[in-house]
């Protein structure tokens, strides 16, 4: 009996791990200020309160990434954001991680985000460099 007890504590321990996408489904997350939800099942990392500064630009339940979460890999589509511009997509990807910083965990993503020019909408090519995306676990919602 207490093997079948150790053994079922041991498979939800490693499945909700850190590091690992499952069980991080509705977890809230910090990118810059802003709050973010990730919808692992769904395979997307949406706004929750996008900062001051870009509240006029993105709204709750924007989009910043949709893709896989594959164990510890991460793989898909970021997006680029000026106001009054459709969101640029852009190759993006990476590792969920233990937050170095000691809570949770953390993704790191990376990928050739577009540049825009100053005066339109238009891309005028990419970040050349390696834009970083990172988010910080905050905690479940």
């Amino acid at each position: 009996m207490r093997l079948v007890i150790l053994s079922a504590c041991f498979a939800l321990a490693t499945a909700a791990s850190p590091g690992s996408a499952a069980g991080l489904d509705g977890s809230l997350w910090d990118h810059n200020g802003s709050a973010m939800v990730l919808e692992q099942s769904a395979g997307r990392i949406v706004y929750d309160e996008p900062k001051a500064s870009i509240a006029g630009t993105v709204r709750r339940g924007t989009v910043l990434f949709e893709g896989r979460f594959a164990g510890k890999r991460v793989s898909g589509t970021a997006y680029v954001f000026k106001k009054g511009c459709e969101p640029a997509p852009y190759p993006v990807s990476g590792v969920i991680e233990d937050n170095p910083r000691g809570f949770g965990s953390r993704i790191v993503m990376t990928g050739p985000a577009p540049r825009r020019d100053r005066a339109s909408c238009a891309i005028i090519g990419t970040t050349g460099a390696h834009s970083r995306l990172v988010f910080e676990e905050m905690g479940d919602i």
